[in-house]
């Protein structure tokens, strides 16, 4: 296949083609997806430089289906984690000028019935599936054969392609560090959530397993959910009926964190003075804080772009692997005043 087969095929001048496949062209929309189809179904795309092939929109005028419950929509607070990467797919999906549309669920979980119901009636290209990762919902999406990326869920079954973050090492990081400043005590503060969650309570045990600090039941204190008052009143129970005899508190979240900050202060108890906090997402401005917090970053805004990727291989390349993957986004330690060092 050549330039001058492609400019046939596609009804434009071979100069055209080579503009559009240099990246320097400012040609209308359909015309360029038109030649870059060309290009791929041909394989011609594969004979040229990589870093120029990765700037193809391959995924233009696709129509992707979002499928999320419908709270994560919701830009709170409590919820900026999930609106942020909410946002993060809208942004990168009109950049690329993909025609992106929404299945939202009013409950926690995707109801799996009401979504079969209406996959039979919309027909979409490809979906990404976010913060839900229910068993039902991963085998109905197999079955239906349709492109799928899962965006920051874990499954274990690994039928389809997911993109998330590494959550059980950035758990142990962070603890690491409240180790290294001399924590054998370390409480730990979550709330019933997805596999996401379970990953980094398995990050902190971990953590505790490769120091030899034996895990004690007393030290678990859990949420009902992941809100800033839902952490303050499990703190401030936890604190009523507990005895006090840890030094450091690993929250798996931010937003549990300023919680149990909180509950701390209203208990006479200082940070880091009497307890250190860790967290983390590093998404809320934490920064901000009178102690600001010591947290893992983690780039959720790049999931969106792993996510598009792995899409764009199954719905463009027509990908036959017969197996998944699954990738991992690397996690930054951030370390700022919430913790003290208390070899000192």
């Amino acid at each position: 296949m050549t330039l001058k087969n492609i400019a046939a095929e596609a009804g434009v001048s071979i100069s055209t083609v080579s503009r559009v496949l240099n990246g320097t062209a400012s040609i209308s929309a359909p015309v360029k997806q038109k030649i870059l189809e060309i290009a791929q179904k041909t394989g011609y795309l594969d004979k040229i430089k990589p870093n120029i092939k990765n700037e193809y929109n391959t995924l233009l005028k696709k129509k992707i289906l979002l499928i999320t419950p419908e709270k994560f929509m919701v830009n709170s607070s409590a919820n900026l984690v999930s609106f942020t990467l909410i946002e993060s797919i809208r942004k990168a999906c009109a950049d690329k000028e993909i025609l992106l549309t929404s299945f939202l669920s009013k409950e926690d979980k995707v109801s799996v019935k009401e979504l079969n119901l209406f996959l039979e009636t919309h027909p979409v290209d490809g979906l990404l599936v976010v913060w839900d990762d229910n068993p039902e919902l991963i085998q109905l999406i197999t079955e239906t054969n349709i492109p799928s990326v899962l965006i920051n869920g874990e499954d274990r079954s690994m039928k389809i392609d997911s993109v998330g973050l590494n959550n059980r090492y950035g758990a142990m990081a962070v603890v690491d560090h409240l180790i290294d400043n001399g924590h054998d005590k370390i409480a730990i503060l979550s709330y019933p959530g997805r596999q996401t969650i379970y990953l980094r309570e398995a990050g902190y045990r971990d953590s505790l397993f490769s120091s030899s600090i034996s895990e004690s039941a007393e030290h678990r204190i859990y949420a009902h959910d992941f809100s800033h008052d839902a952490a303050e009143h499990a703190v401030k129970r936890w604190l009523d009926e507990a005895p006090r005899d840890i030094s450091a508190l690993f929250c798996v979240t931010d937003n549990l964190a300023i919680g149990a900050m909180q509950a701390l202060e209203k208990h006479g108890l200082s940070v880091p003075g009497d307890i250190s906090i860790v967290g983390m997402d590093d998404l809320l401005p934490v920064d901000m804080l009178v102690t600001p917090l010591t947290t893992v970053r983690l780039p959720f805004k790049h999931l969106v772009d792993e996510a598009l990727r792995l899409l764009d291989e199954q719905v463009i390349k027509k990908s036959q692997r017969n197996y998944h993957l699954h990738v991992e986004l690397s996690c930054e330690l951030i370390c700022r005043n919430s913790v003290r060092n208390i070899n000192l």
